[in-house]
Parts: C-alpha cells; structure tokens; sequence
C-alpha cells in the first residue's frame, strides 16, 4: 500500500523509501515523546482515580489496602518515568526546539502550535502549565515517599496540589500539541477530564462529610 502511495506521487523506487527513512530517522524523538506524553496522561487519570478510589473506599472493594497502596507508589515512579522520557526527548528533538531553560522556566518557551483563544496564544501558556505540572509531580511524589509516615499531615496536605497538577496536565495535552485538537481523541480526552472533575467532587464531599461527623 505505501509502495502504490509513493508511486502515486511520483515517488517510487528505492529513493521513495530512502525519503521516508529519513524523515522517520529526523522525527523519531517526536514520536517518543508524544508517547510518552500519552502514557503520562493515562497515569495520572490512574493515580487520581485510584487515590480517590482509596479515599471514598471503592478501590478497596477490587483491592485489599496494601495492594492498593503498592500499585498506586508503582503508577507514581511510573509517572516520574514517563515524564522524565516526554522532557528529556525534547531536549533531542530537532522539530520543537527546546532549550533546557525553556523545559525547566515555565513561561520561557515561544513554543506555537496555532492554537489561539480570543488571540492569545494558546501553545506557549500550555507549555507553561506542563512544567508547573511536572514540578507538582516531583513534590507529591518525593514528599510521599519521604514524609507519608514521618510527616503524615504535611504529607496530606501537599497532597492537595495533585487537582492542580490534573488540571493543568489536562489543558497542557489539550492545546500544546496536534493530537487533541480535533476530533475522537479530544472528546475523550475531555470526557475523561470530566469524569476526573466527578471524583474530585466525590472525594471533597467524603472529606466534608467526615469532618462534620
């Protein structure tokens, strides 16, 4: 089939598969970090259902606790993972650009992706809001592994800025790059932000409740 496109095109023979070999070989970073990007928004919709799943009871009802609590550390170091292939890549990639004050700066990138809102620039605040993001990440995590027993309030209390880190991994993946911008995949990334937003909901109300209780 790609042979026939090629053709088609007036592309055919061997040179047809060099040009293609070249541009997989210049924009394979790209693809890394797009999937490392995914994989990192799939872990986070987990860590925030599982913890509030924790929290309101129902992942017990799947898992005993301490299951519960080893996947949910796993799915975090996982998470740190991804996020350090999704920004390390962008160092390499030759199509974005990046500079490693501008992954580390937030509101430093120039980054555009054509997205705008009202003719603000949508791309580069997004951009912004990842960094924010993976700073978040970094304090829930290593507070969590560090202080979850020896400074258990602090420890829940920082845990508190994981909402803000969904919130803004959400409109990070929603107006930095291409795949969301349009189509299936946008819609379901907002349906999941949607069911994010419903756990959040249930989760407050159950510490709410037990306050006044």
């Amino acid at each position: 089939m790609l042979h026939a496109v090629l053709f088609a095109h007036g592309l055919g023979g061997s040179s047809a598969f060099q040009i293609v070999a070249e541009r997989v070989s210049a924009s394979w970073p790209w693809y890394v970090i797009r999937a490392a990007g995914f994989i990192a928004a799939g872990l986070i919709i987990l860590l925030m259902l599982s913890g509030i799943g924790q929290v309101t009871g129902l992942t017990y009802r799947l898992v005993e606790p301490i299951k519960a609590w080893a996947i949910h550390k796993a799915l975090a170091i996982a998470l740190c993972v991804a996020i350090a292939i999704h920004v390390g890549f962008l160092l390499i990639d030759h199509f974005t650009h990046f500079s490693l004050s501008q992954i580390l700066i937030p509101f430093t990138s120039t980054y555009n992706n054509g997205t705008v809102f009202n003719g603000l620039a949508l791309g580069g605040i997004a951009i912004a809001l990842g960094v924010l993001a993976m700073y978040g990440v970094i304090i829930i995590v290593l507070s969590s592994l560090g202080w979850i027993d020896s400074k258990r309030n602090l420890w829940h209390q920082l845990h508190y800025i994981s909402y803000v880190v969904a919130l803004f991994v959400f409109l990070h993946a929603l107006y930095s790059g291409s795949d969301l911008k349009y189509g299936i995949s946008r819609d379901m990334w907002i349906l999941f932000g949607l069911v994010i937003v419903v756990g959040i909901i249930s989760r407050l109300w159950r510490a709410k409740t037990k306050k006044i209780a």
